[in-house]
């Protein structure tokens, strides 16, 4: 088995070693020890699933719609189509668990659920750029609305897959009756952040060789690497002796929250190459999003000051990853009225915001009191 990771000074061979040499004693006997390891060669292979019934009712290239049937309201509201963040996670973190699910939030307050999944790229599909990205996206709201009479639907945004919703938004105002954006880059330079420090100070050679080395996609795991590299004392040391000290003291249920994150977190997967330059160039290192018809996508040119109906903007105040600036921008760039635009500010961080259970159940609740007066 290897051991080593892909962090190059820490590994998880490492933190073994550390809890053999601390001055505990620990036989390597012990069935305690023999769980831990266990476990961990058991995450070398991640696997992650949906947590909700669901339907797949369209697949085309990257793109996989999925239909969450509410069995507890027949008359459904309006259709919610949420799209996850394509970023080299599995898009359920849509629907993580059954007690962390923002599917099932929505569920509860009577709407009609979709979700796109993006499906990892194969060198097939090297060549799919924002626009196409922004193509398939109008065909999951074409098929949402084909299947539910509706003409207008709500628009949820997760990450990145908030500005895609913004983008898709003022290509397609008619077609969007609210626009949510959780987490989203709008203005990079808004405020610093790693994330974008690295992509702007990176040249943008170095992108292209990552894609290159890839065949043409670039790989979830240099996409991992990235996100890990921001905190690495908890991904690489930290989270590691927190599993020991469960397993030392029989938490179970914590055993089982640390599996199944880890299962979703380390299960990666690759992006278009083209589709992952054009997002560096034109998100991070150009901050095109803040300059009108700066650049175009299917022959239209972008510009969020098409965007007039009512949005919801949510940040968390620990996120590193989108510090809450970053997203808030967005309320300067739309015609949207400033009274028919909402902030919400999480108390979480980055992931803690699109799926954590108290965000769900505060500020998710939130968002959902606020689509009703839209309906």
């Amino acid at each position: 088995m290897n051991w080593m990771n892909e962090s190059g000074s820490y590994s998880r061979y490492n933190v073994f070693l550390k809890i053999l040499q601390s001055n505990e004693y620990v036989s390597i006997f012990d069935p305690k020890l023999k769980r831990y390891m266990d476990i961990l060669i058991d995450l070398e292979q991640p696997f992650t699933t949906w947590s909700t019934p669901n339907n797949i009712i369209l697949v085309h290239e990257t793109l996989c719609l999925r239909h969450f049937p509410n069995k507890h309201e027949r008359s459904a509201k309006r259709p919610v189509l949420i799209l996850p963040p394509q970023a080299g996670h599995h898009s359920n973190l849509a629907d993580y668990s059954p007690a962390q699910s923002l599917v099932r939030v929505f569920h509860r307050y009577g709407y009609d659920v979709y979700v796109t999944q993006w499906l990892s790229a194969t060198p097939e599909y090297k060549d799919l750029g924002i626009e196409d990205y922004i193509r398939l996206t109008d065909e999951a709201v074409e098929e949402v609305r084909k299947r539910t009479g509706v003409y207008k639907i709500h628009l949820v945004g997760q990450c990145q897959g908030g500005w895609q919703a913004s983008i898709y938004t003022s290509l397609f105002p008619d077609k969007i009756s609210t626009l949510v954006s959780a987490a989203a880059p709008i203005d990079v330079n808004a405020t610093p952040s790693p994330i974008v420090d690295y992509a702007q100070k990176m040249p943008i050679d170095v992108f292209r060789f990552m894609v290159k080395s890839g065949s043409g996609v670039m790989q979830g795991k240099y996409i991992l690497q990235g996100f890990k590299s921001m905190q690495p004392e908890e991904h690489y040391v930290r989270k590691y002796f927190r599993l020991w000290q469960m397993i030392k003291e029989g938490n179970e249920e914590g055993i089982k929250r640390f599996i199944h994150f880890e299962n979703w977190y380390q299960y990666t997967q690759n992006l278009p190459g083209r589709f992952y330059l054009e997002i560096v160039k034109n998100i991070f290192k150009k901050n095109n999003l803040t300059k009108p018809d700066s650049f175009q996508l299917n022959g239209c040119l972008v510009n969020l000051r098409n965007i007039s109906c009512p949005v919801i903007i949510m940040a968390g105040k620990r996120d590193h990853i989108t510090p809450p600036e970053q997203a808030f921008a967005l309320k300067n760039y739309i015609s949207t009225p400033a009274a028919d635009v909402i902030e919400i500010l999480t108390e979480g961080g980055h992931i803690g915001t699109l799926m954590g259970t108290e965000s769900l159940r505060e500020d998710w609740t939130a968002v959902n009191e606020v689509l009703k007066l839209a309906i």
